[in-house]
């Protein structure tokens, strides 16, 4: 092959390669193309079930006299809310302790890191937690409810039942933030997996919305699901419950149990929401 020939054939085979290999660029790309949005559904739900956590104590000298008197205090109680005839409420037994407490001088001891005498006047105690359910209020007006939960807080005072959180602190004479507020009532939003299904629905339909939208504006035909997780952003609000749904994850836990109930401090609708990152193939 003369020199001529051989570089008319460089010249032309070289765009060749070029072309070829661009070509080959181009279908690695498109083999991942795709449009990828977060859809985020919500719906709201009114509490139907309040909770007051309610304590029945009984002490003495003696373990006999303790457990003597908490049972008197126990049948008081629940003849005293029981007395109420309140239509959906219910005693829940949440568990029973018993302690033995230190008096005023041990305490005063304790804190000085002086040796504390746990015999001499020590008391021993005997208590059970117990929860205070009433349903149906999402029913009820915000006058009706409140008055329904001072009944049921007044009757159990009378009858010794200590109502609200445990604000004993962890350590005698040392303030605790966390137990410096007295919580009396927690709402529960009810249903809270049928809840988390209407708001998946509502978020891939809103991704699907996003996603038809953009593909019109680039002039694209949308194609089929070809992900779907829970990566996306969720959505600010200190009042809103965010759940990430996912599928490519492909399995779950099934020794965690989800809860049906979703508590809120305060008695008002509580929004659900559900944030899914959907994306579409182009076809």
């Amino acid at each position: 092959m003369s020199g001529l020939a051989y570089l008319i054939q460089r010249f032309f085979l070289l765009p060749l390669a070029l072309v070829v290999c661009w070509g080959a660029s181009s279908v690695s790309a498109a083999e991942g193309e795709g449009i990828t949005v977060v859809g985020v559904g919500s719906v709201e739900a009114k509490p139907s079930v309040v909770e007051l956590t309610g304590m029945v104590i009984g002490q003495g000298q003696l373990a006999g006299d303790a457990v003597t008197k908490f049972h008197g205090n126990r049948r008081r109680a629940e003849t005293a809310f029981k007395n109420l005839k309140i239509p959906g409420l219910v005693i829940v037994e949440d568990g029973m302790s018993l302690y033995s407490s230190l008096n005023a001088s041990q305490m005063q001891a304790m804190m000085q890191g002086m040796a504390v005498n746990n015999t001499a006047s020590q008391k021993l105690s005997v208590s059970e937690t117990l929860k205070l359910r009433l349903t149906g209020i999402d029913k009820l007006s915000t006058q009706e409810l409140l008055e329904t939960i001072v009944r049921i807080v007044d009757s159990g005072k009378d009858a010794g039942v200590v109502i609200g959180n445990d604000t004993t602190p962890s350590v005698p004479g040392v303030y605790n933030p966390s137990k410096a507020r007295n919580t009396m009532a927690t709402f529960k939003v009810t249903n809270v997996q049928k809840l988390k299904e209407a708001a998946y629905q509502k978020a891939i339909e809103n991704a699907k919305a996003q996603a038809e939208k953009l593909a019109q504006l680039t002039g694209v035909k949308l194609g089929k699901v070809t992900s779907i997780n829970g990566q996306g952003s969720t959505p600010r609000g200190g009042s809103t419950v965010v759940y990430n749904y996912g599928i490519t994850q492909g399995t779950t836990n099934a020794s965690e149990k989800e809860s049906d109930e979703q508590p809120s401090t305060l008695f008002k609708p509580v929004p659900i929401s559900a944030v899914v990152k959907v994306t579409f193939a182009i076809e």
